[in-house]
């Protein structure tokens, strides 16, 4: 008879844990801490100088929860046992502490106390596990605070604020981590306050609850997280920011985000979604809320090139949320191409509570959901579809529109304007003023119903994305030469597009296009001059296909030439970008 596991040739494999990287393992330490009410949870790195660098290569996690007894302590790095079987808080699975530590390091040791009695001890060490000098896990009395730790039990402040980790906590140690990226202390907090700034957010916001990190040899590292808020709606957000100064993030700010309001839309939207409840071997019912949130103009229009742009650029995608905790954070399939820079300008928040784990396919170490698209033909006949068929037609469809309304408010309030004022549209309208050659556009609106032009300019903005058009902007519109916007097309070789229906030439620049994924949508980041020069050149391709109406084979050269450097164009992008 054979073991069904030989645990001494298994310590590689439980190395690899499917932890994304150091960020994600210690969010399972601070998620064990808040689970077991700590106030405070304070991250300790001790350095290593002896390279000439400074590295981290101890990391301690001390909090002021509960603390364990000696049963629960004992049983806590036993890998699948668990203590958290229930469903109403952040944790359930019981694998989280052993597993993310072992992702990080070799040995593990975990000291715990309860009102104010002696310190107990267990560790794991999968170097001894491998030789077979550790067979089990089991409690010391003797559990003594290593001494680097003591001067966090005296009275301890952290930046002026009071500590106290007397009364009963956990103290975690990754001794000698040798799988950390990065290893230096300012780099690695610097990915704490992003990364654990964002998982966190609901338990810091307001400082409900305090998480520091530290080192154990020096202060001047230390720092509280502040919430790094994707919707950035959270006043204390670890960016704000000043309409008067868009370009500037400032520490006492506002939100530089405010509520998306489309139609019944408020911000928030709540869907009821079923689910099988394995207890009662029912179908039930729960809610899933989502939020939504777009930038304050001032600050779109300062450029994704400043500091408050570079952060969100940083924070493109959708954050889900299981029990005020960010489980994972990416695009999920409700929206195509994250590096198309008005991504960035737009929150969308998905929250549900754990008796959903399986409809959103919760990985046992929370590190992961299942939500990608689906070909929903293939689930026609099942009592409980996939979750995301629900949330696309809500949060697809959202971003969609969000999307839209940025590209659409960005092309109207472009500042493009050269050193008299004038925009691009103005500078064509002014070139063009004497000249009297007929165009395919002044035929369509020397022949059209002005009514009929009006309704069509109309249903054209809306499409773009202006919910509300008035008559004299259509108008407006109308009476210019060339009409510049910004539409998606689609994914095809069709990079701009000219038509004349609306009785004035209008040029769309395809935002689904390679080219504008790859290059336009950087000129738009770019300095104005640059901006301003490269539309007037396809604005003048534009008027250039208008005017040559009345030549039946220049007019037709011009849309097959458009088609065919569009195709080249593409071209020749691919085999840029692959390169």
């Amino acid at each position: 008879m054979a073991n069904i596991i030989n645990i001494r040739n298994y310590t590689d494999a439980l190395r690899n844990t499917g932890y994304k990287n150091v960020e994600s393992a210690i969010s399972e330490i601070v998620d064990n801490s808040l689970e077991a009410s700590a106030n405070d949870v304070l991250i300790i790195c001790t350095l290593d100088t002896s390279s000439g660098r400074k590295v981290v290569s101890e990391i301690a996690v001390l909090d002021n929860g509960t603390g364990m007894d000696k049963k629960t302590l004992e049983s806590c790095l036993v890998l699948g046992e668990s203590t958290r079987k229930g469903r109403k808080g952040m944790g359930r699975f019981g694998v989280g502490l052993p597993q993310a530590s072992l992702h990080v390091c070799p040995r593990v040791e975990v000291y715990s106390w309860q009102n104010k009695v002696e310190v107990r001890r267990v560790y794991l060490d999968i170097n001894e596990v491998r030789t077979g000098k550790q067979k089990e896990i089991e409690g010391s009395g003797e559990g003594k605070i290593p001494a680097p730790y003591k001067k966090y039990f005296k009275d301890y402040r952290h930046i002026e604020s009071k500590m106290n980790f007397n009364e009963s906590g956990t103290l975690v140690i990754w001794k000698e981590c040798d799988r950390l990226s990065p290893k230096t202390v300012a780099a690695l907090f610097d990915r704490f306050k992003f990364l654990l700034g964002r998982k966190f957010r609901y338990f810091i916001h307001k400082r409900k609850h305090n998480i520091g990190c530290s080192v154990i040899s020096s202060s001047k590292y230390d720092i509280f997280l502040r919430p790094n808020d994707p919707l950035c709606l959270m006043e204390d957000n670890m960016v704000l920011g000043d309409v008067k100064n868009p370009k500037e993030d400032v520490e006492q700010g506002e939100s530089i985000f405010e509520l998306w309001e489309n139609g019944e839309i408020c911000g928030t939207v709540t869907r009821a979604v079923n689910y099988f409840d394995s207890k009662s071997n029912s179908i039930k019912e729960s809610e899933v809320k989502i939020l939504f949130s777009w930038a304050k103009l001032e600050f779109q229009n300062a450029g994704g090139e400043t500091k408050i742009g570079k952060h969100l650029g940083k924070n493109v995608g959708v954050s889900i949320i299981r029990a005020n905790r960010e489980i994972e954070f990416g695009k999920f399939d409700f929206f195509s191409d994250v590096n198309e820079p008005q991504h960035r300008w737009w929150g969308c928040e998905i929250r549900f509570t754990p008796e959903l784990d399986e409809a959103f396919g919760v990985a046992n170490n929370k590190q992961h959901v299942e939500l990608f698209e689906l070909e929903e033909v293939e689930y026609i006949e099942e009592d409980i579809k996939p979750i995301w068929f629900k949330l696309n037609k809500v949060v697809g469809v959202e971003i969609a529109q969000i999307y839209k309304k940025l590209k659409a408010r960005k092309a109207g309030s472009r500042s493009g304007r050269n050193k008299n004022g004038l925009t691009e549209e103005s500078i064509v309208r002014s070139v063009e003023s004497n000249n009297k050659k007929e165009t395919a556009s002044m035929h369509v609106k020397n022949t059209t119903d002005i009514g009929a032009l009006i309704k069509l300019g109309m249903e054209r903005l809306i499409d773009g994305g202006n919910p509300n058009p008035t008559r004299e902007e259509v108008i407006g519109i109308i009476e210019l030469p060339v009409k510049l916007e910004l539409k998606d097309l689609g994914d095809n070789s069709t990079f701009i597009d000219i038509t004349n229906r609306m009785g004035n030439c209008w040029l769309t620049i395809n935002v689904g296009s390679m080219f504008h994924r790859e290059l336009y949508s950087k000129i738009e980041e770019a300095d104005e001059p640059v901006k301003r020069a490269f539309n007037l050149i396809l604005m003048a391709f534009a008027r250039a296909e208008d005017e040559a109406y009345n030549n039946t084979p220049l007019y037709n050269a011009f849309r097959e030439v458009r088609e065919l450097w569009g195709l080249k164009l593409r071209k020749y992008l691919e085999t840029d970008f692959k390169a």
